[in-house]
């Protein structure tokens, strides 16, 4: 067991003893079990799944954020925090299509053209986590 605290600029979302946690990466998903070796990388949006200590799974969507792995203490720091079912898919679908329109203008700065590209992605995880069937 390893001690995992998920936190966003709004404060701690989850603080707690864990069996085991995945998440999504910039190098795909990882799986951290105790004793894992040190890790500092970036998180994309997607799936955060935590297997608590007590047995109980709790499954939660994650944007962009660092992943800080150190010795028996896990920090996620992540931009945002949505429980699967309370991800507003139309305010998503509104997000996605803002960012492609945008994306298809000319004239955008390399900063611009990053910034609709991550909007697009995070809009898109979001959107196929929340209408997920599992």
């Amino acid at each position: 067991m390893y001690r995992l605290d998920v936190v966003t600029p709004l404060g701690n979302v989850f603080s707690g003893e864990v069996y085991q946690t995945v998440i999504t990466t910039a190098d795909g998903e990882i799986g951290i079990l105790e004793n894992h070796m040190l890790l500092l990388t970036n998180i994309t949006p997607g799936k955060l799944r935590i297997e608590q200590a007590n047995g109980e799974v709790k499954e939660m969507a994650v944007t962009y954020g660092v992943l800080d792995v150190a010795g028996d203490k896990v920090i996620a720091l992540v931009e945002e925090v949505f429980e699967l079912d309370e991800i507003n898919v139309e305010e998503e679908k509104k997000i996605l299509e803002e960012a492609k329109a945008k994306l298809e203008s000319e004239g955008l700065t390399e900063e611009e053209r990053a910034h609709y590209e991550k909007l697009k992605q995070r809009a898109e995880v979001l959107i196929n986590l929340a209408t997920a069937k599992v």
